[in-house]
C-alpha cells in the first residue's frame, strides 16, 4: 500500500514553492479575466449565424452549406459558452480575493494579539 503524501493541514493543498498572492493581485487578474472576456463575448455572438448562402458556395459546393452552417452554430455557441465561463471564473477569482482578504484579516489579528481572545 502505497505512503499517503504528508498532510497540509485543514486547509487541504498546499501551494506551489514560491507562491504568493494578496487580495490586490486577485481583484485586478479578477477584473483583467472578466473585462477580456465581455469584450470578446461582443465579437462572439456575431459569429453566428453564418451569413454565407448556400448560393454564395457555388453550385458545386453547395451541397456542404448545411455542414458549415451546422459548424458555425457550434463554433459561435461555443465561443459563447467560453466567454459566459471566463466571466463567472472572474467572478469567483474576485470573491476568493475577498474570502482571502478575510481570512488574512482574522490571522493577522491572531498573531498580532495571542491570547487575546482567551
Amino acid at each position: 500500500m502505497p505512503t499517503p503524501p504528508p498532510s497540509t493541514g485543514p486547509g487541504g493543498v498546499a501551494p506551489p514553492d514560491g507562491y504568493t498572492t494578496d487580495t490586490g493581485q486577485m481583484s485586478t487578474s479578477g477584473r483583467t479575466i472578466s473585462n477580456a472576456a465581455e469584450d470578446a463575448q461582443g465579437d462572439v455572438e456575431d459569429l453566428q449565424p453564418t451569413e454565407l448562402a448556400a448560393t454564395d458556395f457555388g453550385t458545386v459546393h453547395n451541397e456542404h452549406h448545411a455542414d458549415y452552417s451546422a459548424a458555425i452554430e457550434q463554433l459561435g455557441a461555443g465561443a459563447t459558452a467560453m466567454c459566459t465561463n471566463l466571466m463567472s471564473f472572474a467572478g469567483q477569482l474576485g470573491g476568493a480575493g475577498q474570502s482571502y482578504d478575510s481570512t488574512e484579516t482574522g490571522a493577522t489579528s491572531t498573531v498580532s494579539s495571542p491570547g487575546s481572545g482567551l
